[in-house]
């Protein structure tokens, strides 16, 4: 099913949504600023084939959770799960406006994205390590303004930091198609109706980084494109129309 992440985002703010799963934990504090956008969005940890266990977990966002100095906040901020579960997020979105729940430290990512007031689902498969990973709303400013959390697999634990040649030899391509949303060209960035993109993204319209920005000469609004995925950067290096 293809997911639809822009209807009521300006394309300059487009991005996504996700979550993480298990036991809900005790409330943590506010989510402070993010630092670099693509190393925020580095993939760290990749989910289990076969899940051993299953957990639901009852998760709420809005305003009404938010604490002094925040708009916005999801409760519970810390959830707990087991190595290779499979988890289904419940989400209540409380207030009348788009909350998107976004783990974007998992492989694949977790996105759960929708308008309130009303309340969604969805599945994901937690990974085979021990490691925490950040979840936040990725909604424009909203993580800024508290929507935020972590995500504690196992005993959890900090993100391994690998020597740069292991980073190099590490590094992951991605092939895609889709069609072109919408251009811009300042930011360097382009929004995709694209197809699944294996091993890296199911089928949905996103917004992308493309480096470089000179990628986008001569490319057009409704266009067919085949491109490729830094999936270490998250960013677009290569894009041509389909045919070329």
């Amino acid at each position: 099913m293809r997911i639809p992440l822009i209807a009521g985002i300006s394309v300059g703010a487009l991005i996504v949504a996700v979550s993480g799963a298990a036991w809900a934990g005790a409330g943590t504090g506010p989510a402070g600023a993010s630092g670099d956008v693509l190393e925020d969005h580095r993939m760290i940890a990749t989910s289990c084939e076969q899940p051993r266990t299953f957990r639901r977990i009852r998760m709420k966002g809005g305003r009404k959770f938010a604490r002094p100095g925040e708009v916005f906040a999801f409760e519970p901020r810390v959830l707990r799960v087991r190595r290779c579960e499979e988890v289904e997020i419940v989400l209540e979105n409380t207030d009348a406006v788009r909350h998107a729940l976004m783990l974007p430290g998992l492989n694949p990512m977790f996105i759960l994205e929708f308008r309130g007031p009303r309340t969604q689902s969805l599945r994901f498969v937690t990974p085979d390590e021990d490691v925490t990973l950040k979840f936040h709303c990725h909604v424009a400013t909203h993580e800024q303004m508290g929507m935020g959390g972590v995500l504690v697999v196992g005993e959890g634990g900090e993100k391994k930091v690998a020597h740069p040649a292991q980073v190099v030899a590490a590094k992951r391509l991605h092939e895609g198609v889709g069609v072109i949303v919408a251009l811009e060209t300042r930011s360097s960035r382009v929004v995709l109706d694209h197809e699944e993109i294996k091993d890296f993204m199911a089928p949905m319209v996103m917004s992308y980084m493309v480096t470089p920005g000179t990628l986008l000469r001569g490319l057009a609004k409704g266009e067919k494109v085949r491109f490729t995925i830094d999936g270490d950067k998250r960013a677009i290096v290569a894009i041509v129309p389909v045919g070329k």
